[in-house]
C-alpha cells in the first residue's frame, strides 16, 4: 500500500514472487519512471530535474528486497519487463518518457520495445550499445589507451587499500558494493570521488544480479523504427572507461530517431557529474521532440 510522503509523493511497494519491489513517485509534470533503484537513483539527480517532473523510481529484482522464495532460474528478460509494467500500473503512468542507466538503458530500451504504446520517450545514460564481452573488451582497450597516469594510479592504490581490508568477503552484497566503489576512477570524470553514499540503503542481491547479467551476454542493441516511434536520447560521459563512448561509433551509424550527446567531464554517471548541462540537454531534447511529434 501508498503512503504519502508530501505533497504530490508516494511511496509503495510490489510484491512478485520472491522479491519486493519499492518504487517512489514525487514532483509533478511530465510523468518520467526512471528504473534500476528506489534508493540509489534519486540521488544522482538534481533538484532541479526532481523539480521539473512528475518522477517514478522503480526497483528492479537485483536491487530490492529478496526472500527465501526467490530463485535466479525464474528469471528472464521477460520477468523484468513485467516487473516494469507492474510498476506502472501501480503508480498509474499512462505514457511515459523511460530513463534507464547503464544495463538499466538496455533493459528500457526492451521495455520500450514490448510496450511502444506506453513509452513516449526513451532516455539511455551510460548505456552500452552491444553485448558483455564488447563492453569488457573496448572499455579495457580504452583504459590502456586513454586514462592517464594519475588515474590509473588512483585505481592501483583503490585497488591495493580494497586488498588489505576485510570488509567483505567475495561474492557478498558488500563486496560489490566496495568493488564498484574501489573502481571509482573508470567510472567517474572525477577519479576519487567516493560513491560509497550512493550505495547506502541499496539492498543488492548477487544472484538477481547475476541472472540480470546474463541477459546480456549474447545481447543485440538494436529496434525496428517502424514499431518503436519513440525518440530516443542517449547522454555518454566522455570519462567512462567502463562503458566507453567508442562503443557508440559505429552504432550511431545505423539508428534512425536518436539524438547522442557526449559529455566531456563526465564519466558513468552524467546526470550527477554535470547536473546542470544534463538537466539543459533532457530539457532541451524534450521540447524539441514534443514539438516535433505534435506538429
Amino acid at each position: 500500500m501508498d503512503s504519502d510522503l508530501g505533497m504530490n509523493s508516494l511511496f509503495g511497494n510490489i510484491s512478485v514472487e520472491g522479491a519486493n519491489l519499492a518504487y517512489l513517485v514525487e514532483g509533478s509534470g511530465t510523468p518520467v519512471m526512471v528504473i534500476g533503484s528506489s534508493a540509489y537513483y534519486p540521488k544522482t539527480f538534481s533538484s532541479n530535474f526532481k523539480g521539473s517532473y512528475r518522477l517514478a523510481y522503480a526497483d528492479m529484482r537485483h536491487f530490492s528486497v529478496t526472500n527465501e522464495s526467490f530463485s535466479s532460474d525464474k528469471i528472464t528478460l521477460r520477468t523484468y519487463l513485467n516487473d516494469i509494467e507492474r510498476v506502472r500500473e501501480a503508480i498509474e503512468f499512462d505514457r511515459f518518457v523511460l530513463i534507464g542507466h547503464s544495463h538499466h538503458g538496455n533493459l528500457a530500451l526492451e521495455y520500450a520495445k514490448q510496450f511502444p504504446e506506453r513509452v513516449s520517450h526513451l532516455v539511455l545514460i551510460g548505456t552500452p550499445p552491444c553485448n558483455v564481452q564488447q563492453t569488457i573488451a573496448e572499455g579495457e582497450r580504452y583504459w590502456d589507451q586513454q586514462a592517464s597516469k594519475s588515474r590509473k594510479a588512483a585505481l592501483e592504490r583503490n585497488s591495493t587499500l580494497l586488498a588489505s581490508s576485510s570488509h567483505a568477503s567475495i561474492g557478498t552484497a558488500d563486496a560489490f558494493v566496495r568493488q564498484y566503489a574501489a573502481d571509482g576512477p573508470k567510472y567517474w570524470y572525477n577519479p576519487i570521488f567516493d560513491a560509497l553514499p550512493l550505495w547506502q540503503g541499496v539492498p543488492v542481491s548477487m544472484e538477481a544480479l547475476g541472472a540480470f547479467r546474463e541477459f546480456f551476454v549474447d545481447y543485440e542493441f538494436s529496434w525496428d523504427p517502424t514499431r518503436l516511434e519513440a525518440p530516443v536520447l542517449a547522454v555518454i560521459g566522455m570519462h567512462d572507461y567502463v562503458v566507453p563512448h567508442t562503443l557508440w561509433n559505429d552504432t550511431l551509424r545505423n539508428l534512425q530517431g536518436m539524438t547522442y550527446c557526449l559529455l566531456e567531464k563526465s564519466g558513468h554517471t552524467p546526470q550527477l557529474e554535470e547536473p546542470e548541462r544534463f538537466d539543459q540537454i533532457f530539457k532541451d531534447w524534450l521540447e524539441q521532440e514534443n514539438g516535433v511529434n505534435s506538429g
